[in-house]
């Protein structure tokens, strides 16, 4: 027998399926483009056209009569006249379409044209290896030793701030220092949690919690 305390849990979870598919939707229809062919005088134009997965083309009547079908059966044949001025086709799928018009031409020949849909090869995106930063002991007392594999050439600093986010020191890294390990005396500092920041030109490439104890 169904039960009815399943039922909030079911809602629930068709209601977050439903809302993940609607922005992954919009996301998709965001990404794609549209393209216009315009369709005159026994010509395509563009005759070529390059795409990727998930564009629009949109066939746009100017003159004549011209019943435009794909030559491989890709897409159903559709009109082209002064009662049919539009038509939109999506293309999902990589691959080239060849089309003509059966009045003007045949497949490659007299009034044809072709659209080359993309292959979408996902591209990595490579993120900046973070600096290997360690402080120990943690917690600690006060001194601390800090190790960090920096390059020469490289500009590090240690910002260090407080559980408010208040900025209570900077130390600059020294390189001939951080590989064997630079010590750092933050035995003035009160007992609480800090975040080291590590900057490298000024910008953050690692962090670490650091706990002092009384």
């Amino acid at each position: 027998m169904f039960s009815f305390t399943l039922f909030p849990l079911a809602m629930k979870l068709f209601t977050r399926v439903c809302l993940v598919a609607l922005l992954l939707g919009q996301q998709f229809v965001a990404a794609a483009a549209s393209f216009t062919v315009i369709v005159k005088d026994f010509a395509y134009s563009p005759q070529f056209l390059t795409i990727n997965p998930g564009d629009e083309v949109t066939f746009q009547w100017e003159s004549g009569t011209h019943p435009t079908a794909s030559d491989n059966g890709a897409f159903e044949q559709f009109a082209m006249n002064t009662n049919a001025r539009t038509k939109t086709l999506s293309f999902p799928t990589a691959g080239v379409y060849g089309y003509h018009c059966t009045f003007h031409g045949g497949p490659g020949a007299g009034m044809f044209g072709s659209i080359t849909v993309n292959t979408i090869t996902p591209v990595a995106r490579t993120q900046p290896a973070a600096a290997s930063l360690q402080l120990y002991p943690n917690p600690s007392r006060g001194m601390v030793l800090l190790t960090l594999d920096q390059k020469q050439g490289q500009d590090y600093k240690l910002r260090i701030t407080n559980i408010i986010g208040r900025e209570v020191r900077v130390v600059p890294l020294r390189a001939d220092l951080t590989a064997a390990g630079q010590p750092l005396n933050l035995s003035d500092l009160p007992a609480g949690m800090y975040m080291c920041s590590l900057l490298q030109n000024d910008k953050v490439v690692g962090s670490k919690r650091l706990i002092l104890q009384n």
